[in-house]
């Protein structure tokens, strides 16, 4: 799944921990902590050989090893079980913050900002602090106590995301767009049925162009429709979201 690759996935120690063991961390765990910002005697996420989670606590590092020690097991994976991509167009007066933030702990594992015909463009994007969105992500991953860290990509633009292999090779695609006719529930025919490797397109304040929705329908995408009620961009990605967790994920009541 898209959670357990890279520097930001999850952080794995070889064997399989106990309450109060202090266990060795190698060079690449460091590296994962560090990307982190975690600090000697900060808390984080880890999983064991048995495939466990544990929060434990950073006692001490070198430049190639260090060592935590395993205070509490977690009663049930902080991990989604569903690789879940946020395609979200560039959100004005600096809601992306939270889009971030929000997005994170509702468990996605790849999040990419675009440039939409309705979002805001390149010109405007210095003011919407890009160079602030992994600080949200980070923050929330270790307050949600998350292991891993979403991948948030460089801001694309929709047309090349949606043409791009990540999204065609999606076992499934969808779309919220609120002035499409929706005449069944799309997520009813699907059960319980979950997927690592889904993608959800999310409008911005405006809602997509006729050739976007065109370009949407091209790729698959299945459009989803929340209420009757038209909800702010930041509002749909976070409700969006909380849907596609509940049938297809780890949302449960």
């Amino acid at each position: 799944m898209a959670h357990e690759q890279g520097p930001y996935g999850v952080i794995r120690v070889p064997l399989a921990l106990r309450e109060g063991e202090l266990c060795k961390l190698d060079a690449g765990i460091l590296k994962s902590l560090d990307l982190r910002e975690i600090k000697v005697k900060e808390a984080f996420t880890a999983r064991d050989s048995a495939g466990v989670f544990w929060r434990l606590s950073l006692q001490e590092r070198g430049e190639r090893a260090g060592t935590a020690v395993a205070y509490e097991r977690m009663p049930r994976s902080p991990e989604s079980p569903m690789g879940l991509t946020l395609v979200c167009p560039v959100l004005g007066r600096q809601r992306m913050l939270v889009v971030c933030q929000k997005a994170t702990e509702l468990g996605v594992s790849k999040i990419i900002p675009v440039i939409s015909d309705h979002s805001v463009q390149r010109g405007g994007l210095e003011h919407e602090k890009p160079w602030a969105w992994k600080g949200q992500c980070l923050k929330a991953a270790r307050q949600c106590r998350r292991s891993s860290v979403p991948e948030l990509t460089e801001v694309r633009e929709l047309r090349e995301v949606l043409e791009s292999a990540h999204v065609r090779e999606a076992q499934q695609r969808y779309a919220l767009d609120d002035r499409t006719p929706i005449a069944h529930d799309p997520l009813g025919e699907l059960g319980l049925v979950c997927s690592d490797h889904v993608v959800l397109v999310v409008g911005p304040e405006g809602g997509f162009s006729d050739n976007e929705r065109a370009l949407l329908a091209a790729q698959g995408c299945t459009v989803l429709a929340l209420g009757g009620r038209v909800l702010r961009a930041e509002t749909a990605v976070l409700v969006g979201l909380t849907v596609l967790q509940h049938r297809l994920g780890d949302l449960r009541v």
